[in-house]
């Protein structure tokens, strides 16, 4: 809703200035930064062209064109001082959002918060010495307050929030943290929280940030398939800093009681991880097949030009695929395992809708890694993939000690057609070998064979019983003997509960009918449970020679 009230300040031209000011900067080095990282990924992809054809870099004219519009471009759009004037600006920018009533904040113009987000990131990545010993704490406090749940109507455009996710990754997330370069310490630490980071200082984000980031791990979906990896791998790495700090991990168990919330983040990382395996697990085995092929000299020279670039050419293309994926699927399983360590988002992923996803990822991943097909993934030159598989094998390995003594997770391996004994047990040996666990994790790891084999008796037991259960007992989208049956107000279908939890998830529709449906439109099918807790009973006790009594 606009004011009322006509605009008439005491001194207009102050506010001239500002608007005047901030449009400048919109229409000048925003564009220039633009145009300059465009022109260094033009520079990029001509240097790769000429080398794929063993052209002379130094005497082709256009490259050295795109190297002179590069130098020429760096003199104006890198110079120190208006670099930091342009940042000192935003951070006055970013103090009169701060102070701006709730009802006017969505009223200012968009472009102030995208500006200023583009200008950091372009300076953090290109010029970082021009942000020594600047004062940057009003955007950290702003970028904060946009992401935060309350402010998020003030900010729906999905790119423009993942950008504010980029911000706290590219330039207050401390520079010694996930090897990046080094931002000035001034800018990412509060000098009035005696030199403590912004993301552990700041009172608003050991309140609200930890499940911002939650959020909009979910929200960065919507902004494309190659840029919500990068945008989820930042997200990740900023929420492993707040995981380990103390003043956080309030806020972390504050996560765990909206459980529809929690729900959805969980399956997004289990969705996001299942994706990004696949396909990886596809392109390093051919990667390494081409690395075989060109190493063989008189092979590859038997070849014909068009056909060793094709080959190069599709070769590079899954290196670029595969270097983008690992470092998200890295820090995803880092993720899985450093939340899981907390007993009351453990008890979420236990869920009848979670845990058996759950156990399956875990498995396929373990399969990939330590199976009989493991050797396809050896790589040359694995660290420039981003491909350390004893790392990713020790965090898996933590994950499912961390379960070990959970019985449902216990059974959901016992159901699992990836749990292979054999598969497990060779795996608890590479991790010894290895050393990647240790103590009571390494304990807890080591035991999960024998737990899931005395599990598997008891279900194997208990499919016996469901074997010649009535069809109305059973999921008609699953085929199996249902736990908490629930009716569909929708087709008036009767399904489990954590087929139909699990099928929202990702489809907002009836599975039936494709009409819109939700969980809280779901009514317990009470009369047939109690049919079912009867039939149950009674085959057990047929089973056990007992009586029914």
């Amino acid at each position: 809703t606009l004011p009322t009230d006509p605009y008439n300040p005491k001194n207009s031209f102050i506010p001239q200035c500002f608007f005047f000011c901030a449009r400048a900067l919109h229409f000048g080095i925003v564009p220039c930064s633009s145009y300059h990282t465009n022109l260094l990924r033009q520079i990029s992809h001509t240097h790769w062209q000429l080398r794929q054809r063993n052209a002379d870099l130094q005497a082709d004219p256009q490259f050295n064109h795109l190297l002179t519009l590069q130098h020429a471009n760096e003199a104006s759009v890198l110079a120190p001082d208006m670099l930091a004037d342009t940042l000192r600006f935003f951070n006055l920018v970013a103090s009169v959002l701060l102070r701006m009533e709730d009802s006017e904040l969505p009223l200012m113009p968009e472009h102030f918060v995208d500006d200023m987000c583009d200008v950091m990131i372009f300076v953090t990545r290109m010029a970082p010495k021009a942000m020594q010993r600047l004062d940057l704490g009003n955007i950290f406090r702003m970028v904060v307050k946009l992401l935060s749940p309350k402010y998020a109507h003030a900010v729906r455009n999905y790119n423009l929030r993942a950008k504010l996710g980029d911000v706290l990754y590219e330039v207050y997330l401390p520079s010694n943290i996930d090897d990046r370069k080094s931002v000035p310490d001034s800018v990412s630490c509060d000098p009035l929280a005696g030199g403590q980071p912004y993301l552990l200082a700041d009172p608003s984000a050991q309140e609200t940030l930890a499940p911002s980031l939650l959020l909009l791990y979910g929200e960065v979906e919507h902004t494309g398939y190659y840029e919500k990896m990068s945008h989820r791998a930042n997200i990740s790495a900023v929420l492993k800093f707040l995981w380990e700090s103390t003043e956080h991990r309030p806020a972390f168990r504050r996560i765990t009681q909206n459980k529809e919330s929690f729900i959805k983040f969980a399956n997004g990382i289990m969705n996001e991880t299942n994706s990004l395996i696949a396909s990886v697990m596809e392109k390093l085995p051919a990667i390494r097949n081409v690395q075989v092929q060109m190493a063989n000299a008189q092979e590859w020279a038997a070849l014909s030009d068009e056909q060793r670039e094709t080959i190069t050419s599709r070769h590079e293309e899954y290196e670029q695929e595969v270097k983008r994926a690992l470092p998200l699927c890295n820090k995803t399983l880092q993720m899985l395992g450093f939340l899981n360590t907390d007993k009351d988002i453990r008890n979420l992923f236990l869920l009848q809708e979670m845990c058996p996803r759950l156990v399956n990822l875990l498995l396929h991943v373990l399969k990939k890694l330590v199976g009989a097909k493991g050797l396809e993934l050896k790589v040359d030159n694995p660290d420039s993939y981003n491909f350390r598989p004893k790392e990713m094998l020790r965090d898996l390995c933590a994950i499912f000690a961390s379960f070990a003594l959970a019985p449902e997770f216990i059974e959901e391996c016992a159901k699992s057609g990836y749990y292979h004994s054999e598969l497990v047990t060779k795996s608890v040996k590479t991790c010894r070998k290895l050393n990647l666990l240790k103590g009571e994790s390494m304990e807890l790891f080591a035991s999960l064979p024998d737990l899931v084999d005395a599990a598997a008796q008891t279900v194997q037991a208990d499919e016996n019983l469901y074997e010649d259960a009535p069809d109305e007992f059973k999921d008609p989208i699953m085929d199996t003997f249902m736990k908490d049956p629930v009716l569909l107000p929708t087709s008036d279908t009767i399904v489990d509960r954590s087929t139909i939890t699990q099928h929202l998830l990702n489809d907002p529709h009836d599975p039936f009918n494709r009409k819109d449906l939700t969980m809280d439109m779901v009514q317990p099918a009470t009369e047939l449970k109690d049919r079912m807790t009867k039939y149950i009973k009674e085959k057990r006790a047929s089973v056990e020679g007992g009586s029914t009594d």
